[in-house]
């Protein structure tokens, strides 16, 4: 008998992760893969998504980051290109300056990742940041990977973003179906400067979380000062020499006895750290946007999740 129960337990459960991936196969999605880079002990530490800009035959490397507001080139890379490729300057020329510093607004004529394009006609460029690589590198290593830029919350703010953990691609789509929401559980979220956040419930209580895809070391973080409102973390690993703002911290995390949930989905194995933040640089962050830490990847491992800012809804898919 017991047997049996389980049975249909797996069954159910099986048919419910089948249904919400038919009804999301339903709706009008583009994708673009991505792929993760990292190292041995961390090989999930971002995501990636290669390009053409062009015709220029190189792979343009973007990390896919949340935790940044802006869509932005790096402008020290960029230049080496629009060195050789002079032709670059007038196809990708300066529309006008942007009010957050250094910034610079430019037009991007075609940004194609797998079958999709970066969405809008314009993008910024920070012209101080990037890799200062030789200049001869770009006529040596055509065909070659290079890191030309972030991919942030912007360019999606008027549209559906869809990341799919478990066959690593990310989707966006003008709106998605009433139907699609009246079969899945979802949860208003907000936006503050061009950053998600999240609404966490920790055993019976809700907190505000930052959505951060580019903080993939950390399935939860807070900080020491902003620790003390949540229930007791009950340490197990610490993460040694993590570099926040050029000085390196040894970050201690783990449990807490209650469970953590996001949008109705218990988030089982999910790992608390806190940063001892001295000089206060996250807590004042945090506290600013009114929230206790940021959420990274890891819990949404093998799901989906979808962040639908026409509707302010976030939607977890198993």
């Amino acid at each position: 008998m017991n047997r049996l129960l389980l049975l249909l337990l797996l069954s159910g459960i099986t048919l419910q992760a089948l249904s919400q991936s038919a009804l999301l196969d339903k709706e009008r999605v583009k994708w673009m893969p991505f792929q993760w880079e990292g190292d041995d002990a961390l090989p999930k530490s971002s995501m990636m998504i290669k390009t053409k800009i062009d015709t220029l035959d190189y792979n343009f490397k973007w990390q896919f980051d949340t935790g940044s507001p802006y869509t932005f080139l790096y402008g020290i890379t960029w230049q080496k290109f629009t060195n050789h490729y002079t032709w670059l300057n007038s196809r990708f020329s300066v529309v006008d300056s942007f009010s957050q510093a250094p910034y610079k607004k430019i037009k991007s004529p075609s940004i194609a990742a797998g079958d999709s394009k970066l969405p809008g006609r314009t993008i910024l460029i920070n012209p101080d940041y990037g890799d200062d690589f030789p200049q001869e590198y770009v006529s040596q290593y055509k065909g070659a990977n290079f890191l030309i830029g972030t991919i942030g919350i912007d360019k999606f703010r008027d549209r559906v973003l869809i990341i799919d953990f478990k066959n690593n691609r990310i989707g966006t789509a003008a709106l998605l179906s009433d139907t699609f929401y009246q079969k899945n559980t979802a949860v208003d979220f907000m936006v503050y400067q061009n950053r998600i956040i999240l609404p966490v419930k920790i055993g019976k209580k809700s907190y505000r979380f930052f959505y951060d895809s580019g903080a993939s070391l950390f399935p939860l973080k807070t900080t020491a000062a902003l620790a003390t409102q949540l229930p007791p973390v009950t340490v197990t690993d610490t993460l040694h020499n993590i570099t926040t703002w050029g000085k390196s911290y040894d970050v201690p995390g783990g449990r807490v006895s209650s469970s953590i949930e996001v949008a109705g989905v218990n988030l089982r194995q999910a790992l608390i750290y806190i940063h001892p933040d001295p000089e206060g640089y996250h807590t004042d962050i945090f506290r600013e946007a009114g929230v206790q830490g940021l959420i990274g990847n890891q819990p949404f491992d093998q799901k989906t999740i979808v962040i639908d800012f026409t509707r302010n809804k976030f939607t977890v898919l198993q």
